[in-house]
């Protein structure tokens, strides 16, 4: 009986959380639709009405832009991450480029580097991101029309930004970042001759910092495995079950990929003008 009535307590809980969280993204709603009709009234400069960003959450991920991983989650104009604080913010007018490293077959994770237009600006890197993500945020960077490129190795981007720094117009004349990341001539030896020069440096090299990220990176590498075992040991749902939550979730899917490319395209459309 007892086993019963806290299965109950579990059910109920779980209802009222939900209700709750209908009704405040409700009253969120509503808060957001009315200011944005009161700016659009009283704002005849359109620089200072109003806008919220919304979030694309089908093609949110989880990444290490600090010490903890969180869900980070694409808007029109930023890449967020409100879970832990400081909060993590990126303004995509900022980026330059965008580079994902450790693409490497056997490995389940990469991180993605944004470069700023400010070279002043260290890169910022967001680790330990799900490799089954990589191919919605190239299509994410294509519709905002960022460079991006992919790597095998990790970059010792303060070598390289050093580089560039030393020199920006000869960066410009010999190529922009096309010189140090042409896919095209990317090939086993490219890569032991050229670009060793700016790969990540030998295990007894890291600082501080990239020791930190090292064991971030390990951290939420074995909770990530921790979940593959967890998944892999879940049974009891027969055939016709599985195949109707797959059609269904293809459905939401496209829905949700339908939804991306119109704002996505609006986006785009405001950004040329």
């Amino acid at each position: 009986h007892g086993s019963r009535w806290h299965d109950r307590d579990g059910v109920l809980e779980e209802q009222e959380e939900k209700r709750r969280k209908r009704k405040y993204n409700k009253l969120f709603f509503d808060f957001k639709n009315r200011v944005s009709q009161i700016s659009e009234k009283f704002s005849s400069d359109r620089d200072m009405k109003i806008e919220y960003e919304e979030p694309f959450k089908q093609i949110a991920f989880k990444g290490v832009p600090g010490k903890e991983q969180v869900s980070i989650i694409p808007t029109q104009n930023l890449l967020i991450a409100l879970d832990d604080k400081p909060p993590f913010v990126l303004t995509i007018d900022e980026v330059d480029l965008a580079i994902m490293e450790r693409c490497q077959f056997g490995l389940r994770e990469f991180d993605l580097t944004f470069v700023f237009k400010d070279f002043s600006k260290d890169p910022l890197r967001v680790s330990a991101i799900p490799k089954k993500k990589l191919d919605s945020i190239k299509n994410w960077l294509r519709t905002l029309n960022i460079l991006h490129y992919e790597r095998r190795d990790a970059v010792n981007w303060k070598k390289l930004m050093k580089s560039i720094r030393e020199d920006l117009k000869d960066f410009a004349e010999g190529g922009g970042w096309l010189a140090y990341f042409d896919p095209e001539e990317e090939s086993d030896e490219d890569e032991e001759d050229s670009a060793s020069e700016f790969s990540a440096p030998a295990e007894e090299e890291y600082s501080e910092e990239e020791d930190e990220y090292e064991s971030a990176s390990e951290e939420v590498e074995e909770e990530s495995d921790e979940d593959y075992d967890d998944d892999e040991e879940e049974e009891g749902e027969d055939w016709d079950t599985l195949d109707k939550r797959a059609v269904e979730h293809d459905r939401r899917r496209n829905r949700e990929e339908n939804e991306f490319n119109r704002t996505a395209n609006r986006t785009a459309k405001r950004r040329r003008k």
